[in-house]
Parts: structure tokens; C-alpha cells; sequence
């Protein structure tokens, strides 16, 4: 019994050792990769795990409402600081593509980043393939460490926060008032209804949403701009599902982002809508 037992202790010893070695003798040229995979969590869990059924895709407006807000299954592929051109052209990368997405339209002035979809987007030559089962451990242990669900329900039912982002607001609608971001607007916004085709046509669902701003930045110059140019791109009403905003209890951090309360409380009126769109998916 003694020897059975010692012979498997050795067995998985030498396992461990045979997985570690070429991650070891890579390492400096692994980390990279780990790196990128650490700082965009849900587009390395994207990369490696099945295809979802509903995406979301978006701004950092977006990012900010976590998966673990949502009683929707659906993967938040949205980026902070990002364009949802980028993950609309992730998405379409791949051999497969999600039965629903939901597009936010609030930040058209950034264009889409070449270099993260190269990074996550589905390139059969890329470097170190074997990693890739390393990689999907590490992706998701990672997101729920930095990114694990709290008590959504109490979340929701907590008072209120009160924020001076008096400053950042004032800030904003300075720079929303002008013109130099209608041209890459406009640009940006052809470029989505040309991934937004591609998706179609490979029978994904795309709708498009808006979320809400804080004070007055909703009526901005670069606010009015980015909804014209959308709706004029994509005019079926039937793409546009209507999202009940409770605005008066909602909350900001700054002129952009709504605190962690908020974020819950948008998912969940975004569940009543996602409920309904992800019906006859299989």
C-alpha cells in the first residue's frame, strides 16, 4: 500500500514537473503575454473559452458593469478606455460568433486598436500555442479574483453615494461642446456598420443602446453627434431595445462612470431587455 501510494505521489510529482518545464524555459518570453492577458481579462477569457451566447460590447462606460451584475449569462467584452469597434472586431475574428450583441454607442470618437485585436483576436500563427491551456487558467482565475460578483441585491438596495464630480462634469461639457471629434465620429461609424454587416451575415443579432450621462452632458455636442450618426447608420427602431433607466437613483464617479450601485442597477433593467433577445437562442 505504502509503495502504491508513493509510486503516485512520484507520478504526479513528475507530472507537475513536465507541465512546469516548458513554462519555465519560456517564461520571460510567456510574461508578455500573462501581462496582456492580466490587464484585459474578459477579452483573454474571450480568446480561450467557447463562444458565448449574448456579448456585450462597449466603452468603459460598459466595462464598468460586470458580468457578475447580470443574472444574464453573456460575456462583457467591452474595453476600458476602448471603442466597441475593437470588440465588434474581435467578435468577427473568429470562426464562430455570439447569437446576440448589444453594441454601446456612447463613445464613437475612438477608432478601433489594431494592436489589442491582433492580441485576442483569432489568429491561428500566433506564438506558443500550448500555452493556451496555461493561459485559460490563469485568464480565469484571474477575472474573478479582480473582478468576483458581491451581493448584487444588496448592492442595489444600498443608499446612495454622493460624488462631487462637479469639476469633471464642468470639464467634459467643455470639451463635448466642440467639433473636432465629428469626422472620426463618422468614420468610426461607417467602419461599425461594416462589422456589424459581417456579424449579420454570419447570423448574429446586433443591437445597439445608449447609457445614460450624467447632468446635462447627455444633450453635449458630442453626445447629440455620436446618437445622430448611430441612428442614422442603423434607423430600425426594432434594433433599439428601449432601456428604463430609473436616472434619478443613479450615480457617478465622475463624468463617465457610474459607481459600482448604479452599474448593478442598469444591469438589471439591461436583464428585462436580454431576457426577451436571447429568447430562441439554443
Amino acid at each position: 500500500m505504502r509503495r502504491t501510494a508513493s509510486t503516485i505521489l512520484i507520478a504526479i510529482a513528475l507530472a507537475i514537473v513536465a507541465m512546469m518545464t516548458p513554462v519555465l524555459l519560456n517564461l520571460s518570453s510567456l510574461y508578455p503575454r500573462v501581462y496582456d492577458d492580466r490587464r484585459f481579462p474578459a477579452l483573454s477569457r474571450y480568446a480561450l473559452e467557447r463562444t458565448p451566447d449574448i456579448a456585450l460590447v462597449g466603452s468603459s462606460m460598459t466595462f464598468r458593469i460586470y458580468e457578475g451584475y447580470f443574472r444574464t449569462r453573456l460575456r462583457n467584452v467591452s474595453i476600458s478606455g476602448g471603442s466597441p469597434l475593437t470588440g465588434l472586431a474581435i467578435l468577427a475574428s473568429y470562426p464562430s460568433v455570439p447569437h446576440v450583441v448589444l453594441v454601446e454607442t456612447n463613445i464613437m470618437s475612438r477608432a478601433a486598436e489594431s494592436e489589442l485585436i491582433e492580441k485576442f483576436g483569432k489568429i491561428d500563427a500566433a506564438s506558443f500555442q500550448w500555452f493556451r491551456p496555461y493561459r485559460a487558467v490563469i485568464s480565469f482565475v484571474y477575472y474573478w479574483i479582480k473582478y468576483k460578483s458581491e451581493n448584487v441585491a444588496a448592492l442595489r438596495n444600498s443608499a446612495p453615494a454622493t460624488y462631487d464630480i462637479s469639476t469633471s462634469v464642468e470639464q467634459a461639457a467643455a470639451e463635448y461642446a466642440r467639433s473636432n471629434f465629428d469626422s472620426a465620429m463618422a468614420d468610426n461609424t461607417q467602419t461599425m456598420a461594416r462589422l456589424v454587416s459581417i456579424l449579420q451575415a454570419r447570423g448574429c443579432r446586433v443591437y445597439f443602446y445608449e447609457l445614460p450621462y450624467p447632468g446635462n452632458l447627455g444633450n453635449s455636442h458630442f453626445a447629440v453627434t455620436a446618437r445622430t450618426l448611430v441612428h442614422r447608420a442603423f434607423p430600425n427602431p426594432e434594433q433599439w431595445p428601449q432601456l428604463d433607466y430609473p436616472v434619478p437613483s443613479l450615480r457617478w464617479v465622475d463624468a463617465a462612470h457610474m459607481d459600482e450601485r448604479s452599474a448593478a442597477i442598469v444591469a438589471q433593467q439591461m436583464d428585462a431587455v436580454l431576457d426577451k433577445l436571447g429568447r430562441g437562442i439554443d
